[in-house]
């Protein structure tokens, strides 16, 4: 428990540098929120520059109870429309239908972190701050670490598990298209994959619908697919970011087994 102490104390810290309307928006959400702590993430000025188009901020959400040192981690990645918004505005939408709804949602003890980019994901520099992370924060448990996202986060998520399966546990790439089929999903056998996707989103549910054939057809046992009923883009993203029964899913699994 020492370590938790140690990053509740740290986040105390880093809400000393926040702004009046970010600060005001996090007292906000923390009062309504019950099983989970938010506070924003500051990237170091020296590590900032390796980051390419991330964002000097990201969200993070803790267990405001924890019986283990050890937390998994979640990753979720946002969607092209968080590229302009302000940080406030991202925050805003996150506790509202992205991961830190998802976090206080399902009330896991996990870490979720939500980076925020003004560009479309690179695995590279998410890989980068990655490693900051486990660096920076030895409660988290490397052998159980996530990703899932949605939209432009979707095939950020799915172009990060190609460029480094051995990362991550499992993963949920979500409501995209632009599959490059060329890419071999082969490295991806030995990996827990759920693909999500709103019935009624067009081309994306063509995409997810061949990703997921393309994961089965190397063999992979735990691969999952789901199309909500009547959800257009919008309602898709909302599903997924309320499908507890995916981070359970999720945290039934871990690189050690």
């Amino acid at each position: 428990m020492k370590n938790l102490i140690f990053a509740g104390l740290l986040l105390v810290v880093l809400t000393a540098f926040v702004q009046p309307d970010i600060q005001k928006t996090l007292d906000d959400i923390n009062a309504r929120f019950k099983n989970v702590e938010v506070s924003l993430v500051h990237w170091p000025d020296d590590l900032q520059p390796k980051l390419g188009m991330l964002k000097k901020s990201a969200f993070m959400a803790l267990p405001r109870s924890a019986s283990t040192e050890k937390l998994p981690l979640l990753i979720t990645l946002h969607g092209a429309g968080g590229k302009n918004w302000t940080l406030a505005e991202q925050l805003v939408r996150s506790a509202k239908v992205k991961g830190l709804s998802l976090a206080e949602l399902a009330g896991k003890e996990l870490m979720a972190i939500e980076p925020n980019s003004s560009g479309d994901w690179d695995p590279l520099t998410l890989n980068i701050m990655l490693d900051y992370l486990l660096d920076q924060y030895p409660q988290i448990d490397p052998d159980r670490v996530y990703v899932m996202g949605h939209s432009m986060g979707g095939r950020g998520t799915w172009e990060w598990i190609l460029h480094a399966p051995q990362r991550f546990a499992a993963a949920a790439p979500c409501g995209f298209s632009e599959l490059n089929l060329d890419d071999d999903v082969s490295k991806l056998v030995d990996l827990p994959v759920w693909g999500m996707v709103g019935a009624n989103d067009g081309k994306n549910v063509a995409s997810i619908k061949k990703m997921i054939e393309l994961l089965r057809k190397t063999g992979n046992p735990n691969v999952q697919y789901t199309a909500f009923p009547d959800a257009n883009h919008a309602k898709g993203n909302a599903s997924v970011f309320s499908s507890v029964k995916c981070i359970e899913w999720m945290l039934t699994f871990s690189k050690d087994e």
